[in-house]
């Protein structure tokens, strides 16, 4: 019982702390240039990198998807569950993600206040090639369910901000 009582708690407290705030948006973060060329094949060097090379190549590929010249790979790692690579067009460098596997699969939890991971359309990344913001919904490494907005600085990602997931209250 104590724990449901804390559980509740804590949802309450989400809610408050993330009512009327103001979230990054991808619009503010617009790159200037876009990279039309052909992409350079990714330089696979981190053992993790070689372990997922066939999805990391197949993406890149593709061309940029995010931040101008940048793609972003990414690939199941189970229900609910995905990975990530980023992989710059312009001279193949795979760059760390913010997260080795981001759970999304929670039932019932809620981001940003109307993002339900229950929705058959949910997306757990939201990204633009016109924007230099990652935003992610879920758990990374298996835990602290949140949105969390990052920024892509040219050779990392910086936490810009996190808002908590919000889990349903019980009874209703």
């Amino acid at each position: 019982m104590k724990s449901l009582l804390f559980v509740c708690a804590l949802a309450t407290a989400a809610r408050a702390q993330n009512a009327g705030v103001r979230f990054p948006r991808l619009e503010d973060y617009r790159v200037t240039e876009i990279f039309h060329g052909k992409p350079a094949p990714p330089k696979l060097v981190r053992p993790a990198d070689r372990l997922f090379r066939m999805q990391i190549r197949e993406a890149a590929a593709e061309g940029p998807n995010f931040a101008g010249h940048y793609t972003i790979a990414q690939w199941g790692c189970g229900g609910g569950c995905l990975s990530i690579a980023l992989v710059d067009a312009k001279d193949g460098a795979v760059h760390v993600a913010p997260f080795k596997v981001l759970g999304w699969g929670v039932p019932g939890l809620t981001y940003e206040g109307k993002y339900s991971s229950d929705q058959d359309q949910f997306q757990p990344l939201d990204f633009r090639l016109e924007s230099s913001l990652l935003i992610v919904r879920g758990c990374p490494e298996e835990k602290n369910c949140a949105s969390y907005f990052y920024e892509w600085t040219g050779s990392l990602f910086k936490l810009v901000q996190k808002a908590a997931a919000v889990a349903p209250v019980s009874g209703k």
